[in-house]
C-alpha cells in the first residue's frame, strides 16, 4: 500500500482509490479477496474512516469491489462491459472489443411452435414454426449469460451453421442486416437450472433482457430472452 501524500492536489480518497485499483490490476488483490475493514484501512492509510468510506463507495460505483451486507467488502469479478448505442453489437463483438475470448455452449436447437408472446414479438401467427436456440455465452471461459432466441422460419439456414460461434456473423453472411433493436431490462431470480448453467446460487438476483432485433424494413429478425449474471456484466447506455 502506498503512503498518502497529504500535500498532493489529488484528494486523499482518490489516492486510496488509485492504490486499491492498482493492487487489483497487478494481482496483489485478486477476484473474491476480502478488503480490510474501514477502520483497518484508515489506520494503514492514516486517514479518517470518512475518507476510506468515500473511497470504497467510489470503488463500488465503478464495479471494482462489492459489499456484502454483514460480511465485508470484496474484490468484484471483472465485468464484461456492453455499450448500448445506435450500433448493434453482438456478444462476440462486445467480447472482442474488450480483449476477451467469446465462446458459446449450445444447449439446445429445435423447431417449435410460437407461443402467444413469441408470436407477438416476431409479428407472426401464433403456432407458427420457429427455430429456438438456447446457448450459454461465455467470456474467457466464464459463463456470462443464458440466451434463449427465437427466429422465424425464413432463417431456417441457421440450423446448419456453427452455433458455438457468432449467429450475427452467420446472418450477415446470408445478407441479413441488423438495423435496430428494442431492449427491455429487468430483474429475475435464478432457477436451479439457470444457476447451474451460470455457476451462481439458486435464487440469486440476475438481470433479465428481452430483445427484439429488426432488419432495415422493420421486420423482426429474432426475439431473445436473456438471463445475465450482473457480477460479470455491466451495461453502458449512450443517450
Amino acid at each position: 500500500m502506498c503512503v498518502m501524500n497529504k500535500d498532493s492536489s489529488t484528494p486523499l480518497y482518490q489516492q486510496i482509490v488509485d492504490d486499491i485499483k492498482q493492487q487489483i490490476t497487478d494481482g496483489t488483490l485478486k477476484e473474491g479477496d476480502k478488503l480490510m475493514t474501514e477502520q483497518n484501512l484508515g489506520e494503514v492509510y492514516q486517514v479518517s474512516r470518512i475518507t476510506v468510506r468515500k473511497a470504497i463507495e467510489y470503488l463500488v460505483d465503478e464495479g471494482y469491489v462489492m459489499k456484502r451486507q454483514g460480511i465485508g467488502t470484496f474484490v468484484a469479478k471483472k465485468k464484461l462491459n456492453r455499450k448500448f448505442s445506435n450500433k448493434i453489437m453482438s456478444f462476440t463483438e462486445t467480447c472482442q472489443a474488450e480483449g476477451k475470448i467469446p465462446t458459446s455452449e449450445l444447449i439446445s436447437l429445435e423447431w417449435t411452435q410460437a407461443n402467444p408472446k413469441v408470436a407477438m414479438y416476431l409479428q407472426i401467427e401464433e403456432g407458427a414454426r420457429v427455430l429456438k436456440i438456447v446457448r450459454v455465452r461465455k467470456s474467457d471461459g466464464d459463463p456470462v449469460m443464458l440466451e434463449e432466441t427465437y427466429f422465424p422460419s425464413k432463417y431456417s439456414y441457421l440450423s446448419g451453421e456453427n452455433l458455438t460461434g457468432s449467429i450475427y456473423e452467420a446472418l450477415r453472411k446470408h445478407g441479413t442486416v441488423m438495423a435496430h433493436a428494442v431492449k427491455t431490462i429487468g430483474i429475475c431470480y435464478a432457477t436451479n437450472a439457470e444457476a447451474e448453467y451460470l455457476h451462481v446460487s439458486s435464487g440469486q438476483a440476475l438481470l433479465f433482457h428481452k430483445e427484439q432485433v429488426f432488419d432495415p424494413e422493420g421486420e423482426p429478425i429474432h426475439y431473445s430472452q436473456i438471463i445475465v449474471d450482473p457480477e460479470r456484466y455491466k451495461l453502458t447506455l449512450f443517450v
